[in-house]
């Protein structure tokens, strides 16, 4: 048997000390990773949790001025911002499906000659595109009025439109915007022909007017007729 010496045992404690002092650096370090980790997990969890809201909840309108339906219906009185709205709505819907080639862009209705055309194109563009577009489970959140601009000529009453849609099985969320012209009278291309007095055959010359300024007669038009939604974009 070996004699143990003075020298021996304290060799062996120095190395039992190195490894305690191993063993407890790799439990602190070990313990420290599991609470860095677990943080990264709540953050995660709290981005996830952040990012699922966001995708659920509808995006929020730019904030416009709250002037602009009473501007709109001081040139137009009879102007019905409700109606509009459900028009615009259903306009903007409907031209996802006429994208899809469920729809014929002459099923929307109130919707000018030329925006019909840009959607027949649009239709056929994805139609014949190698991997075409599908826009499924279309759900339109809210609308609100956003702008308003005129001339002589038309007037135009801006909308946007909070809605979400999937697309290649994609849940996602845009802002659309849609304008809604008003044209003095409808031609071929559904736009820019000047009205007429009824009565004495004096051309109207101003947007929206009812009574003609040379013999004082009411000037008769169609809302139905004369309201159009000509343009449909994404905004955000």
């Amino acid at each position: 048997m070996p004699e143990i010496t003075v020298s021996l045992i304290v060799k062996i404690v120095i190395i039992l000390a190195v490894i305690l002092c191993a063993v407890r650096v790799y439990v602190s370090a070990k313990r420290k990773l599991g609470g860095e980790l677990n943080r990264a997990k709540s953050l995660l969890k709290v981005i996830n949790d952040a990012t699922e809201e966001r995708i659920d909840q509808p995006m929020s309108f730019t904030v416009v001025d709250p002037t602009i339906l009473r501007r709109v219906e001081k040139d137009f009185p009879e102007y019905d911002d409700k109606i509009a709205r459900s028009i615009v709505e259903n306009a903007v819907r409907k031209h996802f499906l006429v994208i899809n080639g469920e729809e014929s862009p002459d099923s929307i209705d109130c919707c000018s000659t030329a925006l019909k055309e840009t959607l027949r194109a649009k239709a056929d563009d994805n139609a014949s595109s190698p991997k075409p577009l599908h826009y499924d489970n279309i759900v339109i959140h809210r609308s609100q009025i956003s702008g308003y601009r005129q001339n002589n000529e038309t007037a135009a009453v801006n909308y946007q439109i909070s809605l979400e849609y999937l697309l290649s099985g994609v849940k996602t969320q845009h802002i659309y915007e849609a304008d809604y012209t008003y044209y003095l009278s409808v031609g071929d291309m559904g736009e820019n022909v000047s009205l007429i007095c009824g009565h004495c055959g004096a051309p109207v010359e101003v947007t929206g007017q009812k009574i003609c300024p040379y013999c004082g007669a009411e000037i008769q038009s169609s809302i139905e007729r004369t309201w159009k939604v000509s343009r449909i974009a994404m905004l955000r």
